[in-house]
């Protein structure tokens, strides 16, 4: 019978924690340019919004379409799924804050 040296079960173990290391980096990684692609997304509609309320163009409560229409947005895309964010989506301004309801 054949025994397994030392040298190769060092190595194989730096193996498996290069992977490791490098799988959760990924994830982390990953998550966190997910959040920063909402985070645009997020800010662009609210610019928008504001920009069209403050101009005058906008009162009271308008949807995604309302800013569509008024040439203020092209479509707007979750950037994770890639799927178009339903037009009717209600915004409102209150308070010198744009409320969204995501």
């Amino acid at each position: 019978m054949k025994r397994i040296s030392n040298f190769t079960i060092f190595i194989v173990t730096i193996i498996l924690l290069a992977v490791i290391v490098v799988t959760k980096t990924s994830f982390v990684l990953n998550e966190h340019h997910e959040e920063k692609a909402l985070y645009a997304m997020h800010s662009k509609v609210e610019y928008y919004a504001k920009r069209c309320y403050l101009e005058g163009k906008c009162s009271g409560s308008i949807t995604l379409q309302t800013l569509y229409d008024l040439g203020y947005l092209k479509e707007v895309i979750n950037p994770i799924n890639k799927e178009v964010i339903n037009s009717n989506l209600v915004i409102d301004y209150i308070d010198d804050k744009v409320v969204i309801d995501w």
